[in-house]
């Protein structure tokens, strides 16, 4: 009996695992310039990538998570631990959020939508310019981009392009972001499995190993 093929849910890379070590290793690389080598700007441009990377990754689980309640559950749990790390590495503070937050609200936000809960996902649009979210609002709006252009492929890339290039026509390097655009959007097969915590895992544990360095280097 031949296995049943599930519907393709959105049209773009589903290789997530493949983005997910993407995304980690750049967001480290960015992280190690920003906390141990601030005038080495290389670091950060190629750390831009990462959160595009998330953001998309947090679409397809929405979309293929069987329980969206312990998908959000995992995301507050581990914000909450992040963020006492968070604040001492980058020495902010404590109303600047990590990058945890940032998902989780967007999470919700798909949820309101696809629920048509419009109420209250304008509520949570509106909050998102009250809270210091990481990436803001333009973080957010990338993530309902992915979501309600996902069976529309030139939308997306030309939606999701101009969002990301935006901020190099003000001289601002988060515009480099655009670079992620090939991975999303060309399906690729390569084969990573690592566990689903493991990324959860390694946000807070990579600012704590950045912390003791940064606190070694400073003795």
């Amino acid at each position: 009996m031949e296995k049943e093929v599930l519907p393709q849910k959105i049209k773009f890379n589903l290789n997530t695992d493949f983005l997910k070590l993407i995304a980690a290793v750049t967001m480290f690389i960015d992280h190690i310039g920003a906390v141990l080598f601030p005038d080495i700007l290389m670091f950060r441009i190629i750390g831009r990538i990462s959160f595009p990377l998330f953001a998309y990754c947090l679409v397809v689980g929405f979309l293929y998570t069987s329980n969206i309640k312990k998908y959000a559950l995992r995301l507050l749990i581990f914000g909450i631990i992040s963020q006492p790390i968070h604040v001492f590495t980058f020495d902010v503070s404590w109303a600047q959020l990590n990058i945890l937050p940032t998902l989780l609200m967007g999470l919700i936000l798909l949820y309101c939508l696809r629920e048509k809960k419009w109420f209250i996902f304008i509520l949570l649009i509106v909050s998102v310019f009250f809270i210091n979210f990481n990436y803001g609002i333009e973080g957010i709006l990338l993530i309902i981009l992915f979501y309600v252009f996902r069976n529309h492929t030139f939308a997306a890339l030309i939606s999701t392009s101009l969002l990301l290039i935006k901020p190099l026509f003000y001289g601002h390097i988060q515009g480099f972001a655009v670079f992620c655009i090939p991975f999303i959007f060309f399906h690729t097969n390569v084969k990573v499995k690592l566990n689903k915590y493991f990324y959860y895992l390694f946000y807070p544990l990579h600012l704590l190993l950045l912390l003791i360095l940064k606190m070694i280097l400073a003795v």
